[in-house]
């Protein structure tokens, strides 16, 4: 049943520029692919994104990971600054049609680029879904952006690297949804404490229940796994 959780541990290290996939968990997302080890395989690059998880993989691995997260308080820079240097073509998958729109338009100022492809990320059947896998291998797209939630976003860019796609494939979980609504969304004085929950909590109320419902669920379960393991 933790066999997922045994490759994610394995696999999550300190971020690297490399081909392939690169997806990011949190206490939540651990739940959410808890029994999705043949995924957790798939992906090539595992990093964590919360400073709690951060520091139980460190102390109970006898890690030296950081914490990284696709959005403007840590990867958004150097990812968009590698595409513009070396010319990569941008797709965003994502969001709902309503959102998309004003979030890229956000990410094409902010970080002055070109978002060559983008579709929400909502799917009406399996023929939409291999379309937009098509047109992007089509489109010649270098770095995909994917920010559908976990284990979707997971689901789509493995099924994009299946199909014989080789380039960089980012999940971004609510990235998109962020970034439609303003071009800076962790105020100053959240970000420096390593408080961002407490901001989205604030903006985003539903969330509650995942910070103080699943946040511990997921760590009783972990502290469970980690006995076992001794």
């Amino acid at each position: 049943m933790d066999l997922a959780w045994d490759i994610i541990i394995k696999k999550t290290g300190n971020f690297e520029f490399k081909r392939g996939i690169t997806s990011f968990v949190n206490p939540y997302s651990m739940l959410m692919i808890r029994n999705e080890a043949a995924l957790a395989e798939a992906v090539d690059q595992w990093c964590v994104d919360g400073i709690s998880l951060v520091n139980v993989l460190n102390r109970k691995f006898h890690k030296n990971i950081r914490r990284y997260s696709f959005d403007d308080t840590s990867l958004t820079y150097p990812i968009f600054s590698f595409a513009k240097t070396n010319g990569n073509k941008i797709a965003v998958i994502g969001t709902r049609e309503i959102f998309l729109k004003e979030a890229i338009t956000n990410i094409e100022e902010k970080h002055e680029v070109k978002v060559h492809y983008s579709r929400n990320g909502y799917f009406n059947s399996k023929e939409e879904r291999k379309k937009c896998i098509r047109e992007i291998i089509e489109t010649k797209i270098e770095i995909v952006i994917c920010g559908m939630g976990t284990p979707y976003q997971e689901r789509f860019l493995v099924e994009l690297k299946d199909q014989g796609w080789v380039g960089y494939g980012f999940t971004c979980g609510g990235y998109l949804h962020q970034s439609a609504q303003k071009k800076n969304y962790y105020p100053e004085f959240f970000d420096k404490l390593n408080i961002r929950w407490v901001y989205r909590i604030i903006d985003e109320p539903k969330l509650f229940r995942r910070y103080f419902i699943d946040y511990p669920i997921f760590f009783i379960k972990f502290a469970f796994y980690t006995r076992h393991l001794r």
